[in-house]
């Protein structure tokens, strides 16, 4: 089972329509949640329940060369911390 390409490509092309030219992953990925329906936000991670870190999945590596290939940017994950 995986998440239909023609529903994330139009995700991804509706938020890079508004979201502008930002690299930072957290906020490509809450605008991109937003679009979607509960069986295909399954796909994404979550953070971590202790740490509360967030990491990326395979799954949103994939997303982030879809998003670098359609803007030109490609997005970072930056903790808490700034790092």
């Amino acid at each position: 089972m995986s998440m239909d390409k023609f529903i994330l490509d139009e995700a991804i092309n509706a938020v890079s329509s508004y979201v502008g030219r930002t690299d930072n992953w957290m906020i490509i990925k809450k605008e991109l949640l937003k679009m979607l329906s509960s069986k295909d936000r399954m796909y994404f991670s979550t953070r971590d329940p202790v740490t509360k870190k967030q990491s990326m999945n395979e799954f949103e590596k994939i997303v982030a060369k879809k998003w670098h290939d359609k803007t030109g940017i490609y997005p970072i994950l930056i903790d808490r911390d700034g790092n």
